[in-house]
């Protein structure tokens, strides 16, 4: 077991078991050269890893001078994550290896009659549980938590979930009294647009945003390669941009927020209007002429067939999601934005439009270099992304400014024994 030293010897771990994760094979001399560190500092530190287990040999390569160099890579399964996403219809989790490669998945859906908080804590901590089955919890090494609303990672307290019915939730305080490892809260938000910036579409983009749509919309912003939160942390709110002034009243009690025009809700309601005016569209067969049988894998499988109500109805929805994004656009000067969450599976049917009507509403220099595409996480970008969030605490050089000030010290990377 690694004890926890100073902090230019922590640093200096974090430096050298980032080069060695980040590249598949790489030697020691390898190591020096990216590091700056001196030859014995790393063979010293390397042995302390491969000691621990996180670090093995594995093979060797020719030099054109001298001995063949000893390669290096990371043992993945060495130590495991948790990632959570915790919904008002369902919990998510995922276990991951040290490369947030997912292990082992399990879903439960949610009772929207009882959305309290004892109840879904209740039901995240059997599904952990069950995912659990046969680890060794000793290898567990922390879980990252992420719920729909505004959260401060930094007490994980959630300050305001509209989705779930949730006001100043100490959240991670009431997650310690449950699990024997130390446990951080995100936003679901934030979580998936780490996940797609380290692990899906956005790995080269060093500002965008990714864009949730769902039964909410929410949104995440990566700056110059960090991440930006705003002043209380609730940076993100795409959802309740002011798309219609006179609109319909949103949850959150604003008029014509995009989130009552471009949900999955508003689609669903946007296709039964247009097929109420056309009778003999093909659909009414796949619904035995019930509307109420109206689901968005219906909507996006007739989407994909070429049903013109559909993609007309997500055409729709693709431009109200444009005009709010647009301004975006303008104010960020964007590389890319990512679309996931459920109504990313309708593809370019939501995605074309979306493009379309961006280029009419966003500024031609802006858009020369900006990219639109769908996620690459699909439905686990936000467990992922959790997951994702403190293996980069425990793993990094340069850790975000986004967890529990006490987290580093709760959860250590260099505990775990052979």
């Amino acid at each position: 077991m690694l004890p926890r030293l100073d902090s230019a010897k922590e640093l200096n771990r974090r430096l050298i078991l980032e080069q060695i994760r980040q590249g598949k094979y790489i030697s020691r001399s390898d190591i020096v050269d990216a590091t700056g560190l001196s030859k014995a500092a790393v063979s010293s530190i390397v042995a302390e890893l491969i000691d621990v287990g996180l670090v093995e040999e594995t093979g060797s390569q020719s030099a054109a001078i001298g001995r063949p160099r000893i390669l290096l890579s990371l043992v993945p399964q060495a130590g495991y994550v948790l990632g959570a996403e915790l919904t008002d219809q369902e919990c998510r989790v995922i276990l991951t290896d040290l490369r947030a490669e997912p292990i082992r998945r399990l879903t439960e859906q949610v009772q929207p009659s009882d959305l309290s908080v004892d109840t879904l804590v209740n039901l995240l901590q059997n599904c952990v549980e069950q995912i659990l089955v046969g680890i060794d919890h000793a290898q567990i090494l922390a879980m990252g938590v992420c719920v729909p609303g505004v959260v401060n990672p930094s007490t994980g307290q959630v300050a305001l979930s509209v989705i779930l019915p949730w006001r100043n939730v100490p959240l991670a305080q009431e997650l310690d009294q449950r699990f024997p490892f130390p446990v951080a809260v995100f936003s679901r938000g934030n979580a998936a647009t780490w996940g797609e910036r380290w692990y899906g579409a956005g790995q080269n983009a060093a500002n965008l945003i990714y864009v949730r749509v769902g039964s909410g919309i929410v949104a995440g912003l990566v700056l110059h390669g960090q991440p930006y939160l705003g002043q209380g942390f609730g940076a993100g709110e795409l959802g309740h941009v002011t798309v219609q002034p006179d609109g319909a009243i949103c949850r959150c009690g604003n008029r014509g927020c995009l989130a009552t025009v471009a949900t999955v809700e508003s689609l669903l309601s946007r296709v039964g209007r247009l097929l109420r005016e056309d009778v003999n569209n093909p659909l009414w067969g796949k619904l035995d002429n019930n509307l109420e049988l109206l689901s968005l894998e219906i909507v996006t499988e007739a989407a994909h067939a070429g049903n013109v109500v559909v993609q007309q109805a997500l055409a729709e929805t693709g431009r109200w999601l444009a005009i709010a994004l647009a301004s975006a656009v303008n104010l960020l000067n964007l590389d890319m934005i990512i679309v996931g969450g459920p109504m990313e599976q309708a593809g370019e049917s939501l995605l074309g439009p979306l493009r379309s009507e961006l280029s009419r509403r966003a500024l031609p220099t802006h858009l020369a270099r900006l990219e639109v595409v769908p996620s690459t996480l699909k439905e686990d970008a936000p467990s992922i992304g959790a997951a994702s969030l403190v293996l980069h605490e425990l793993m990094s050089p340069a850790p975000l400014p986004v967890l529990l000030p006490n987290f580093a010290n709760k959860a250590g990377l260099f505990s775990l024994s052979n």
